[in-house]
């Protein structure tokens, strides 16, 4: 790996570090926005795949989607340079075996890039629908039924049922 693809991928880990910090948000911050604030859990998995499995405290999950989203954008980037490298190579050719050869190149770092887009974009999908299924969940076990047998001021018994929905 080149130096300066080393220096971005630290770069860009760096950068997303600094602007989420994990303990930043209070604990009243944290359970207002995992349970539908402005700002929840949905809508962070939709700005960057793994934003949202890292807030509701799922962190193995989150790094696993957030690392294969940056591995592919590196791949996207790195193949799409290549394939440009070797389109100025296909223009710039003097014969016909080197023109043929270059384009050859070009269109197959081209495929390559496609598909790491597509694969990038089959990421952030499945992370999508991880966080859509984990915010369901906990709004399931929010909405429960209670039953309660108390013993009252009196000694009666009194017997509560809630429901919270």
């Amino acid at each position: 790996m080149k130096r300066i693809d080393k220096f971005i991928i630290c770069s860009l880990i760096l950068v997303l570090t600094l602007l989420f910090p994990l303990s930043s948000l209070s604990q009243e911050e944290k359970q207002r926005d995992s349970t539908g604030g402005k700002f929840g859990s949905l809508q962070k998995s939709l700005l960057i795949p793994g934003w949202g499995q890292i807030a509701e405290k799922r962190y193995v999950e989150g790094i696993l989607f957030l690392s294969s989203e940056v591995f592919c954008l590196y791949k996207i980037l790195s193949y799409n340079h290549k394939s440009n490298e070797y389109y100025h190579l296909y223009k710039e050719a003097n014969n016909v075996d080197d023109a043929v050869n270059n384009r050859e190149l070009a269109e197959k770092y081209d495929i390559r890039r496609n598909t790491f887009m597509l694969l990038a974009a089959g990421i952030w999908a499945v992370n999508l629908i991880d966080i859509y299924v984990i915010v369901k969940n906990k709004q399931k076990k929010e909405r429960n039924l209670k039953l309660k047998l108390e013993s009252g001021k009196n000694k009666e018994l009194v017997f509560t049922i809630s429901y919270s929905f």
